[in-house]
């Protein structure tokens, strides 16, 4: 339940993310291609609200879950995974937003491989794999549009 509400909160904080830097954006290309990427990560958020809420716990998970709270807390503190409004009005070109964000599809990257190695069952381990698939994708995305900026 903690580890789905984490990756929730990242995945609608990223979204947020995207959706903000799209409309601070002069450059159309980009401007059009960060909601798409936001609508992905509005959908990994809704899987993992989906996982959150028919997973049954026995008492011997429940107790990892406790002992595994201040591990999580501890790996996401001072990692807020959210570029905030402050952060786009300060970054000097989309070139900085662009790599902020990379970075943050990194961290992600990192900490959903980290619960890969948690799940037990079939479908969850092929769902977080796809996911960890699209924020790669997310990645190269971002990669070609850095690209794009300087080109212009």
């Amino acid at each position: 339940s903690d580890i789905c509400n984490i990756a929730t909160q990242i995945e609608r904080n990223g979204e947020t993310t995207y959706r903000r830097a799209s409309a601070a954006c002069r450059n159309h290309e980009i401007a059009a291609t960060l909601p798409l990427i936001a609508d992905q990560e509005l959908q990994h958020a809704r899987w993992f609200e989906v996982i959150r809420s028919t997973q049954s716990t026995t008492v011997e998970q429940q107790e990892v879950e406790r002992m595994g709270r201040d591990l999580l807390q501890e790996m996401i503190r001072g990692n807020d995974f959210l570029l905030s409004r402050d952060d786009l009005e300060r970054a000097g070109s989309i070139g900085e937003v662009l790599e902020r964000s990379k970075l943050f599809e990194q961290d992600t990257i990192l900490f959903y491989q980290f619960l890969l190695d948690l799940l037990n069952d079939a479908q969850s381990i092929s769902w977080m794999k796809k996911i960890i698939q699209e924020e790669h994708n997310h990645i190269r995305e971002l990669e070609r549009l850095e690209k794009s900026t300087v080109a212009i």
